[in-house]
């Protein structure tokens, strides 16, 4: 059957063709505007959903190549230009002033410049662990907002635990030389109420023992002082200074005050040869525990001062005591050196020394045997290494008297990377690389430390220097006879042969610290190769996000871009249909059923 077509259904008809060819025209003019082939979802929805994947993949790739490994990048530089610093210091500085110190340490008057030198020099070598990237601290691990050294000197006290293993255990050399640093020209002759010279130290007195010690990573720890209440129990006091005897104008001299008995005789301490010292009433109390686990599983306890009996200790437990003296003095190395039982404390040098038993228990435990030392510092140079960088550190803040704790999972039985303050970045889908150094990698406390020891054994040397100068112009001016030469002649031979001798323990430790510094410099080696191999995989990586990212970008662009040559050609071909389907409607629209009629 046929259909009557009207003039009104082909009008009708002919203008919803040229809307059709409108939208297609309008449609092709915005991906001209735009770029874009859609400019909405429901325009192409395959091309809209691979879009999506795409452009999060690429967003991605972004993230980790221009931010994440651009910072990654700074990072490590940055590092890496400190280690070559530090590396430096180590091969050229610190090796030459110690020769320097040593080739000097006989010339009086390069001596004071030459030890100068090896101090800032130290200070220096601390100073570049303060480096920084953006305001962030590089060696601090997650404590960026922290410098590595103090930054002033201040007072705050630190309850520190290091944790170490019987290789700890160093020798020493130690030079007994009596009194002989105390002679001067108006006490060489004095006398006792017996006729006796006081200064008694002579030629075979001055001897050189080896010495066992654990030395902690800092000197001038926390002593408190005690006084006892009517029930003879310590009551802790802070602060109490020494009493010195008093010249004839009334001003303390270096000669310390003993407390003696109800008949003048002066008290001993418990091993019947220290004299006990007066500390404005007050004795010396530094505050020191050692503990370890032996091989048996018996848990050993070295402290000092104990208020218990032996038999209150726990049969799994076993606690010895410390012996502590008050400063670096030739009766607290004698003291080691003749009590092979004893471990003896001195807070002013942070030293524990072994007596030979001490050491032979010690040595004889696992190497995996941890010793745990806990001790008070609350006197900070500018310079010392923060210790929250390295050990577990109990904090009490001076204003508000607040406790903060750092590093406890130092304490526990196995450490991971995290605790390490190890810090990643994200450079691309499950792949991250290691950015920073941590501080136990390169700045130890042991350089600083021999150091200052080293500074210590010149400045002794000089001391004897000076007084076997004197003691020799006392012999030359023909003002003493008899008994008064006599004895000069025995001190100078006495000051000669300590002299010899400290000269000796100041080449050998020279020996010592030289290797040491070979160690620290191949210490720093391993960290500086550690950091460029970082760098070398960050710029492979780096590499292959630029590759990923230009990768992506072209499938983005080519899933979401136009083609504009094509776009062109199809929009002409739009137009021109459009031209001519406006011509062909216009004529529609003028024709009616009256034209067919006639």
């Amino acid at each position: 059957m046929a259909m009557r077509i009207t003039t009104k259904m082909m009008q009708n008809t002919s203008l919803r063709n040229l809307n059709t060819n409108k939208a297609r025209h309008e449609k092709l003019v915005n991906q001209m505007t735009t770029g874009k082939k859609i400019s909405r979802p429901s325009d192409d929805p395959i091309i809209a959903i691979r879009s999506l994947k795409l452009n999060s993949t690429l967003d991605k790739i972004d993230q980790y190549y221009e931010k994440n490994s651009k910072d990654a990048q700074n990072w490590i530089e940055l590092t890496a230009s400190a280690l070559s610093t530090v590396s430096d210091m180590l091969s050229n500085d610190i090796r030459t002033c110690i020769n320097q110190a040593v080739s000097n340490y006989q010339k009086q008057e390069d001596r004071q410049a030459t030890l100068e030198k090896v101090v800032n020099t130290i200070k220096e070598f601390y100073a570049t662990g303060n480096a920084e990237s953006g305001g962030r601290s590089i060696f601090t691990g997650y404590r960026t907002d922290l410098p590595l050294t103090f930054m002033e000197d201040k007072i705050e006290n630190y309850f520190i635990t290091e944790q170490m293993t019987n290789s700890s255990i160093s020798k020493m050399t130690f030079v007994n030389t009596g009194d002989l640093k105390g002679i001067n020209e108006g006490n060489f002759n004095n006398k006792d109420a017996g006729g006796e010279y006081t200064q008694q130290t002579q030629e075979y007195d001055v001897a050189t023992h080896d010495i066992y010690r654990i030395r902690l990573a800092y000197d001038d720890t926390d002593v408190a002082a005690f006084k006892r209440d009517e029930n003879g129990l310590r009551i802790p006091q802070q602060n109490a200074q020494p009493v010195f005897e008093l010249d004839a104008d009334g001003n303390p001299t270096t000669t310390p005050v003993y407390e003696r008995d109800a008949d003048g005789n002066i008290v001993y301490e418990a091993d019947g040869v220290t004299p006990r010292q007066l500390y404005d009433k007050y004795e010396y109390d530094p505050n020191l525990t050692l503990t370890y686990k032996d091989r048996t599983g018996l848990d050993v306890t070295y402290s000092i001062n104990r208020e218990f009996d032996d038999s209150t200790v726990p049969p799994t437990q076993t606690s010895k005591d410390i012996v502590p003296f008050d400063s670096a003095t030739n009766e607290a190395y004698q003291y080691a050196v003749d009590h092979p039982e004893a471990m003896v404390y001195i807070a002013s040098t942070g030293e524990l020394l072994l007596g030979a038993d001490v050491k032979e228990e010690l040595s004889v435990q696992p190497s995996s045997t941890e010793f745990r030392i806990s001790y008070e510092k609350s006197n900070w140079a500018e310079g010392d290494l923060d210790p929250i960088h390295y050990f577990y550190v109990e904090r009490t803040q001076p204003e508000t008297g607040r406790t903060l704790k750092y590093n406890e999972n130092y304490l526990t039985d196995e450490l991971t990377p995290d605790d390490r303050q190890i810090i990643e970045y994200d450079i691309g889908n499950h792949q991250t690389i290691r950015v920073n150094t941590t501080p136990d990698e390169v700045y130890n406390h042991g350089l600083g430390r021999d150091a200052k020891e080293l500074v210590q054994m010149i400045e002794e040397y000089a001391v004897l220097d000076d007084n076997s100068i004197m003691v020799k112009k006392l012999i030359d001016s023909g003002k003493y006879q008899d008994n008064d030469l006599k004895k000069l002649e025995e001190q100078y031979k006495a000051l000669q042969k300590a002299k010899t001798m400290v000269g000796d323990k100041i080449t050998k430790r020279h020996g010592e610290m030289l290797t040491e510094c070979d160690k620290y410099m191949k210490q720093t080696t391993l960290a500086e190769t550690n950091c460029a191999s970082r760098g070398s995989r960050l710029e492979l990586i780096q590499n292959r996000l630029n590759v990923q990212q230009t990768s992506f970008g072209e499938l983005v662009s080519e899933n979401e871009d136009v083609d504009y040559a094509d776009l062109t050609i199809q929009l002409k071909s739009v137009e021109m249909t459009y031209q001519a389907a406006l011509s062909s409607i216009s004529y529609v629209l003028q024709t009616t059923l009256l034209d067919f009629i006639r």
